[in-house]
């Protein structure tokens, strides 16, 4: 497997059997031997907006649409708050996931998003994925992931005509209507 994941984006083949992974795009935020960390690009909360989430961190917003959505990152640290955005800002807790990709922890940038003078991309997630040591590597072995290298418009996509997981696939050379379920031995 891959050494250096941080960046690259993980896409959901179609035999994982996880339904919480089902047709995922992941962004790997975080990736040593211990540990890898990433965030779920194309699962937008229902019933949750960026508005509300600032409303419930008692932040005033009078800049948010009602429409921006909050994205579930995965099923770990569910309480836990992390925004991907543009770089023309860094913030105390800024960590460089790609060239042009930041992640921030911080309530700086959320008070930053509800004034409107937040950077240029942001996305906000609650909760991310997360694999231990060797679990990670033993689904790349079951076909479970397709690794690709992540990019600005790939992390930003926002077309609805199109899901980010047929896209994903598509900018690698791979058409989603080919893909099987299942794999076998030679």
């Amino acid at each position: 497997m891959d050494q250096n994941l941080l960046g690259k984006i993980l896409i959901a083949s179609p035999g994982l059997e996880d339904v919480r992974f089902q047709n995922t795009v992941i962004l790997i935020c975080e990736h040593t031997s211990e540990v890898t960390m990433g965030l779920i690009l194309n699962k937008p909360l229902n019933n949750f907006n960026t508005k509300q989430l600032l409303k419930q961190m008692k932040i005033e917003s009078n800049s948010i649409s009602k429409d921006e959505s909050t994205f579930y990152g995965g099923p770990v640290h569910l309480n836990q708050g992390f925004i991907i955005h543009s770089d023309e800002k860094k913030y105390l807790n800024s960590e460089c996931i790609l060239n042009e990709i930041i992640l921030t922890t911080s309530n700086e940038i959320l008070i930053d998003i509800s004034e409107g003078i937040s950077p240029l991309n942001t996305k906000i997630f609650l909760g991310c994925a997360v694999w231990d040591k060797n679990q990670l590597d033993n689904e790349m072995l079951e076909n479970s992931w397709i690794i690709s290298n992540g990019t600005k418009d790939l992390i930003f996509y926002k077309n609805s005509e199109l899901s980010l997981w047929n896209k994903s696939l598509l900018e690698i050379g791979i058409d989603p209507d080919r893909l099987v379920s299942y794999s076998g031995n030679a």
